[in-house]
């Protein structure tokens, strides 16, 4: 059904939840499917428990009510407008004192300043009098440009080898990074580079969720205003008032000039990192389809009309409930939409999955998921930019049922390096170029994780990167390393068959723009598989857990630790004679040094408090099939 609005309102077909049959074994979804069968005492016990909880709790409160309490009435969803929040211009303002530099050819010596040049909403007041919480980040155009700024001198801008000191992407880059980088140089006719941010806040309010600003914008080099620089070619002109010789003049093509780097981003609330670069995309083709000044002041109101629509009159899309297919510009329909609350987290951008376990392979997810499960302090660095924010996001995502609620920056601008020696635990990502800033006494109890290198290396266990002495986070359970180890090769290699197969000519243009695809269903069942494992390490909590209300869970952590199941291990022993194999489970001290850590950690506890909430269902639903498991050998 299409609105006024262009919404479209798309049939469900059954429960969109992820479910065990899309990766688990075909004995655990029997079970699962038979899980309304019935439940374990303990758990059935429990539940009813926190309903009479509830239910006295607000029984109390009708008592100490007015004699006419206030009916709850249920909510009905509502479309709220607003994709895009921003979507603004940066660029450098001040090109800086250039008394050192020698006026030649290359890379100018001097410390330009960059700041915001443009925005629409051209103010924070314009969302907040139509009713929107949201803001522009402060100082968005530090992460815009984390790896700081440079001016160019010469007859162009400067070329792909020009700017290897900044590298646009590592040899090791995914295909996303370099097929969307391919796209904006063909349309803009220069070198470019696309890049995208993430930017979480909470309030002081123990257990509050973060609240994410994404970012997505594309960077390039422009000519700068003539006379600003004295070693330009036309700067004695431009002084005396006259006019710089015609384009048409052979000269001027070897005349060197400055050049200074631009981006025009685009920031929303929505994991729609994906949508926003396919955005962008469209905004530089219909700004270089202009070839005259008067075709140019016709294309303007077109782009300006579709971006209001972005930010004022196309809604968003409900989680679970309804997507939004909306116009932009010359192309399809871009189809936005989210997940169900009670299912996995979302995702920034299609292809993130694979491209994260390619970067990472199986030692270094393991490394990254046993050093945020510990809430260790991180450091991921690359030369590539948009990979920092897509290890970070998807890496935190594989946490669940856990969410990451400390400090999380998953680009850090070169101005605020100083966060590193902060004394609480965070996850940053930082450009390669600017970690070597970095005194490497502060890195000694970080985990530095980088995305370039070979993790297969024996330095990724014993402690050193790159010859510096660095924290090595406590290993997952064996058993737990070695079952996602197994998820990561199964992925990589459904994956490459699939493209050995079909191949890149087999897709549609948007093979050019590879985060605007879905989720596949081998990244699927991998994250399935994942929250299978990080859920099992909390088998038998509930056993374990009091609750003197409501909203005030006890844990026993010390009965938790001699009784868990994620404790033990299995261990093959071969039977004299038959050659039958026994399988005695032995405590295992890797694995309680590993809960030890756990069960004392911020996220646990916010976890603890969050069982009863939508986004802890799947989480249930899971432990309701382990229990069942558990019946049936018994």
């Amino acid at each position: 059904l299409e609105t006024e609005d262009r919404v479209s309102v798309l049939p469900s077909k059954g429960d969109t939840r992820p479910s065990l049959t899309d990766g688990a074994n075909a004995g655990t979804a029997r079970s699962f499917a038979r899980r309304a069968a019935g439940r374990s005492f303990q758990r059935r016990v429990a539940s009813e428990m926190r309903t009479q909880d509830k239910k006295n709790e607000e029984l109390a409160v009708a008592q100490s009510a007015p004699s006419q309490p206030v009916k709850k009435v249920p909510k009905d969803p509502v479309l709220e407008p607003g994709l895009v929040d921003f979507v603004c211009v940066v660029g450098v303002s001040n090109i800086g004192d250039q008394k050192d530099d020698d006026g030649g050819r290359g890379w100018v010596n001097s410390s330009p300043e960059c700041s915001l040049l443009e925005q629409f909403p051209p103010n924070d007041e314009f969302h907040i009098k139509n009713g929107r919480n949201v803001v522009l980040a402060n100082k968005v155009e530090w992460f815009c440009f984390p790896e700081g700024w440079k001016i160019w001198r010469g007859e162009g801008p400067p070329s792909p080898a020009d700017l290897n000191c900044i590298q646009r992407y590592s040899s090791s880059a995914v295909a996303s990074t370099v097929q969307s980088t391919a796209a904006f140089d063909a349309c803009l006719g220069c070198t470019t580079s696309f890049s995208w941010f993430v930017i979480a806040s909470n309030s002081d309010e123990y257990g509050s969720k973060n609240v994410k600003t994404y970012g997505a914008v594309i960077k390039f080099y422009v000519p700068a205003p003539s006379g600003v620089d004295s070693t330009q070619d036309d700067y004695a002109q431009t002084m005396e008032g006259r006019h710089v010789k015609s384009p048409s003049d052979k000269k001027k093509s070897t005349a060197k000039r400055l050049w200074v780097p631009l981006g025009i981003c685009l920031t929303s609330n929505l994991p729609i990192v994906g949508v926003m670069e396919a955005m962008l995309l469209r905004i530089c083709e219909t700004l270089a389809s202009a070839e005259s000044l008067s075709s140019q002041q016709k294309i303007l109101p077109i782009i300006h009309k579709d971006i209001a629509n972005l930010i004022v009159n196309f809604q968003k899309p409900i989680s679970g409930v309804l997507h939004c297919s909306i116009p932009f510009l010359e192309g399809d329909r871009l189809h936005i939409t989210l997940p169900p609350p009670t299912g996995l987290p979302p995702l920034p951008h299609g292809s993130s999955v694979s491209a994260v376990c390619h970067l990472l392979g199986a030692e270094g997810l393991n490394l990254m998921l046993s050093a945020l499960l510990t809430e260790c302090k991180i450091i991921v660095h690359s030369n590539e930019i948009s990979n920092l924010a897509m290890v970070s996001e998807v890496t935190t995502a594989l946490l669940y049922p856990f969410n990451w609620a400390l400090p999380c920056i998953p680009v850090l601008p070169d101005a605020m390096l100083e966060f590193v020696e902060a004394p609480l635990s965070y996850l940053l990502g930082i450009p390669t170029s600017s970690l070597e800033q970095i005194d490497p006494s502060a890195l000694e109890d970080v985990v530095v994780v980088d995305l370039d290198s070979d993790f297969g290396s024996s330095d990724y266990f014993d402690g050193r990167r790159n010859g510096k002495a660095t924290k090595a986070p406590t290993p997952l359970p064996s058993s737990v390393a070695t079952n996602i180890a197994k998820a990561v090769f199964r992925l990589l290699r459904e994956e490459g068959e699939v493209a050995e197969e079909y191949g890149a000519s087999a897709f549609t243009r948007s093979r050019s723009l590879p985060r605007l695809e879905s989720e596949s269903l081998a990244e699927r069942e991998f994250r399935i598989s994942v929250a299978l494992q990080v859920c099992g390490l909390l088998r038998g909590y509930d056993d374990c857990l009091f609750k003197v209300s409501a909203s005030q869970p006890v844990f026993n952590r010390d009965k938790f630790l001699k009784t868990a199941p994620a404790l033990f291990e299995t261990q093959r022993v071969t039977g004299p004679g038959n050659g039958r194999g026994a399988t005695p489970r032995t405590l295992s001290p890797r694995s309680k040094r590993f809960l030890s850590i756990l069960v004392n950690c911020q996220h646990f506890h916010q976890f603890l408090h969050s069982l009863d909430e939508d986004e802890c269902a799947f989480f249930n639903e899971v432990m309701y099939t382990f229990d069942m498991n558990d019946e049936q050998e018994d």
